[in-house]
């Protein structure tokens, strides 16, 4: 079967190799500590999963909306105003599976061949190979530990071109954890 140029310019998940590797490193009886995916050490809440349960028992399995449907997007709101007093629009939600989904809907959407990603570094696996594969180009930014693992403005305007589209702005970054303040 042929495999389409995009996809064959991927390169497999390193997040997911490293994970291997610990676990059959841990298999073995090594002690180790796993930098790969970063799975949560707890099962799902208990409460989440009744209301799973219930759901399936209630026969509630069929496709929603594409954005996510009405209960969901307006619990989404409600949550961001009490939690968080922010104030938007059930038209401003879109409920996804997850982030690497989103973050890959959005490249789809605004990468086209040549378009360049300024991505900082250290950064998110994922990223350059979403760009990638929408025919885009990452540039990468060094962003070393002596500036707090952040992109400066001096940096980001040195890599800003006609052909840039977009910049990825990871805040809490994956992987470092560096916090951009609104300043």
């Amino acid at each position: 079967m042929k495999i389409a140029k995009r996809a064959a310019i991927l390169k497999p998940s390193m997040t997911l190799a490293l994970t291997a590797k610990a676990n059959a490193m841990k298999a073995q009886g090594i002690d180790i500590i796993s930098f790969g995916a970063g799975e949560p050490d707890f099962n799902t809440p208990d409460f989440i999963t009744e209301v799973a349960i219930d759901d399936l028992r209630k026969g509630r399995t069929k496709y929603t909306a594409e954005r996510g449907g009405p209960e969901v997007i307006n619990a989404v709101v409600e949550a961001l105003r009490r939690d968080y007093g922010l104030k938007f629009e059930p038209s401003q939600i879109v409920v996804s599976t997850g982030g690497k989904h989103s973050l890959f809907n959005i490249m789809f959407v605004l990468v086209d061949d040549g378009d360049e990603v300024i991505i900082p570094a250290p950064y998110w696996l994922t990223y350059p190979e979403q760009v990638k594969a929408c025919g885009g180009t990452p540039v990468l930014v060094n962003c070393p530990p002596a500036q707090n693992f952040k992109i400066t403005a001096e940096q980001l305007r040195a890599a800003i071109t006609p052909r840039t589209v977009a910049f990825v702005l990871n805040s809490p970054s994956n992987p470092t954890g560096a916090v951009y303040t609104k300043a």
